[in-house]
This record gives structure tokens, C-alpha cells and sequence, in this order.
């Protein structure tokens, strides 16, 4: 069975970073390994390289569809698969070291609530960039894995109701709330709270998670944080003695 920690923390999934971790004693960040950006250049080396001859083969066969493949161009293609390939393994294998890394240190992770979707649905050609490093750094899979390697371990991973905290617009320090425009990565607030936009966000989500949890009975924070779920003993988180929520 796969181990927890007794940390409690607060998680805020990104892009400059890939992830900032608040507990009580202070920030950490996970950098992004952007692994599509390392290998962008020989994908798009690949594409042209497609392009060129298939238009070369409609051309010489006079037709749009259906044209003949030739093996240099099959080989363009399988070697296109395998560059897209080695991006997803590398994105996969980063993915599950770090979900299991904070798992194994943490017992209770607050997250933002992501909806992937709608982040990448709109902007178009001068948002390229910007949903591309979206969809690689793949917050919705690595949300998935902590809820999932949590759940192994008797540990939570919750995400939080992000319309009603507003982890980006809210001061950790005071609760007050301003809206920050994407680029403005520090968050400087009049009470003299001073830090990185992603660490005040982390902060926020800590904040919230210790609400939830703190001075109920396990069963009772269980049940506000696992809505549905059978609330049995079996159910229950096997090292939640340990959990720092009293």
C-alpha cells in the first residue's frame, strides 16, 4: 500500500512553474520541465519534411487523396510518431515522480479547481503558444494522479471551489480581493503581504483546506471533502490518525 505523509499543504498548478506548494512553514516550487518545448523544433522540422512530400506525391500522382506512399515518407511519419512519443513518455514519467513524491510528504493537498477546456478554448492564433505549454504541462492529468495516489494512500487531495475563493485574486494574508491581469505574476497587497502570484495562491488554497478540515471528526471531513462516498471504515483514510486536522 502506497505511503502518506502527515504535511498538510496547499497546491497551485501553473505554467512559469509547474507547481508551488505552501505549508505552514513555508513555499516551495516545482519547475516546468516544458517537455514539449525541448523537442518543438524537431517536430516541426519533421512536419515540413511531410509536407513536402506528400504535396510532391499528389503532385506526381495527380491526386489529393489516396496518393501513393513512398518509404521515405512513411519514414517521416513513423519518425514523427516516435518524437510525439518520447514527449508523452517523458511528460507521463514526470507526471507520476512528482504526484508520488508529494503524496509520500503530504497527508491532506488543497488544489485549484482546473478546467483545461475552457483555459485553451478561446484566444486564437496569438494564444497558440500559451494553450500549447497549457495542454503540456497537463494539469488536469497530474490533479488526477494526486487524487489517485492520494486515495492509495489514505491521504486527500481535494480540489477546492475555485469561483468562491478566487486563490489569484485573493490575499492570503487579508482575504481581500482585486483582480490581477494574467501578467502580473507578484502579488502585492496594501495589508504588506509581498510574494510571487503563485505562491499567494498556494497560500489561499492552504488556507481553505485547513478550514475544511480543522476541529471536525475524521468521518466529518471526510464527508465534506469525498461528497458520495461511503463513509464506512474501509472508507476512511488509514493513517488519518496521523493527519494533521485536530
Amino acid at each position: 500500500m502506497r505511503e502518506c505523509g502527515e504535511k498538510m499543504g496547499g497546491l497551485d498548478w501553473g505554467l512559469e512553474t509547474f507547481a508551488t506548494v505552501a505549508t505552514a512553514q513555508g513555499a516551495e516550487t516545482i519547475d516546468n520541465p516544458r517537455h514539449l518545448a525541448g523537442t518543438l523544433d524537431a517536430i516541426r522540422g519533421v512536419q515540413r519534411e511531410i509536407s513536402r512530400k506528400e504535396e510532391a506525391a499528389k503532385k506526381a500522382s495527380g491526386r489529393s487523396r489516396g496518393f501513393p506512399i513512398s518509404n521515405r515518407l512513411r519514414k517521416a511519419y513513423d519518425e514523427l510518431r516516435r518524437l510525439h512519443r518520447k514527449v508523452a513518455n517523458q511528460r507521463h514519467d514526470f507526471l507520476h515522480q512528482v504526484s508520488a513524491r508529494l503524496i509520500k510528504e503530504f497527508s491532506a493537498l488543497g488544489l485549484e479547481a482546473l478546467s483545461i477546456r475552457n483555459m485553451t478554448a478561446k484566444g486564437g492564433q496569438h494564444k497558440r503558444g500559451l494553450n500549447r505549454g497549457i495542454l503540456d504541462a497537463a494539469g488536469g492529468a497530474f490533479h488526477q494522479l494526486l487524487k489517485l495516489k492520494a486515495e492509495e494512500a489514505g491521504a486527500w487531495a481535494v480540489e477546492a471551489p475555485t469561483r468562491q475563493i478566487k486563490p489569484s485574486q485573493t490575499c492570503h494574508a487579508c482575504g481581500q480581493q482585486e483582480k490581477k491581469p494574467l501578467g502580473q505574476r507578484w502579488h502585492s497587497c496594501p495589508c504588506g503581504a509581498s510574494c510571487s502570484r503563485d505562491e499567494n495562491a498556494a497560500r489561499v488554497l492552504l488556507a481553505w483546506l485547513e478550514r475544511s478540515l480543522s476541529g471536525r471528526e475524521p468521518a466529518d471531513a471526510w464527508r465534506e471533502v469525498r461528497p458520495g462516498h461511503p463513509l464506512d471504515e474501509s472508507a476512511l483514510p488509514s493513517k488519518r490518525e496521523t493527519h494533521a486536522i485536530a
